[in-house]
């Protein structure tokens, strides 16, 4: 089987792919081991899952090796393999993955998407460049508003895409056990209390929480954001998005 997880950076798809890799039968606890800085395995009795960040993305950015990606993929061809891909809108993710040789065979991937709530997004961006000490437009600028409102957009319930709702995801076992369902995985939490360490963490918490992030508040991060100068005039110019994101993902 083959996923690709999609969101925007902040979104919480990492932790979620991460999670994804778990639902196995028999897998009890955070079992990753790491291969390289973007590449991950589960040895799981005689079945071998692969957990890829970003494996196709391009750019002066990103690691040399991934270049070997679809030989690595050819010699070891894992019965689950994951990808994850962020912050390009859902036509480009489909045609960037038709263009790879390990995504194009017989067995194409899933689509699933992540989406976080408009308010908790931006609060996490804006957080994170304050974080990092970077302009704050250097972390979230208008092609990046504009790529969330194109995964906004294309939610729908139902269909060959699983929609995942972060908030519902973080507070709700069910739902979760329901998406597991749904991808045909077999439902465990064995992975929900560790920390995804990709972007450096938490923009709030950092590390703090590596081994309990179901401690953090993460549906509830707007507030600490109220008054924030940078995080109001974002909310301000985009206040049909907001709404958009209320109607569809809810209120947090």
């Amino acid at each position: 089987m083959k996923l690709v997880v999609a969101g925007m950076h902040r979104t919480g798809h990492h932790p979620i792919a991460i999670w994804l890799l778990h639902q196995q039968q028999g897998i009890s606890n955070f079992s990753i081991n790491s291969l390289t800085q973007w590449l991950f395995l589960i040895k799981n009795g005689s079945e071998l899952s692969v957990l890829a960040n970003n494996p196709i993305k391009q750019g002066v950015e990103e690691h040399s090796d991934k270049e070997k990606f679809d030989d690595l993929m050819w010699d070891i061809k894992p019965d689950l393999l994951i990808a994850t891909h962020e912050r390009e809108k859902l036509t480009d993710v489909a045609l960037a993955f038709s263009q790879s040789p390990t995504f194009t065979n017989k067995n194409k991937p899933r689509l699933v998407v992540v989406l976080r709530d408009f308010r908790n997004w931006v609060a996490s961006c804006v957080k994170m460049a304050e974080r990092d000490n970077k302009p704050t437009d250097m972390i979230i600028d208008s092609i990046d508003i504009d790529t969330y409102a194109d995964h906004l957009d294309w939610y729908s319930p139902i269909g060959s895409t699983t929609f995942i709702k972060y908030n519902n995801w973080v507070v709700d076992p069910e739902y979760r056990r329901k998406v597991a369902e749904k991808l045909n995985l077999k439902f465990t939490d064995a992975s929900l209390d560790q920390l995804s360490i990709f972007g450096g963490g938490s923009s709030f918490d950092g590390m703090d929480y590596i081994k309990t992030a179901t401690k953090m508040n993460v549906t509830q991060r707007y507030k600490q954001m109220e008054g924030n100068v940078a995080y109001e005039a974002i909310l301000r110019e985009y206040k049909d998005l907001l709404q958009e994101s209320d109607d569809v993902l809810g209120v947090p």
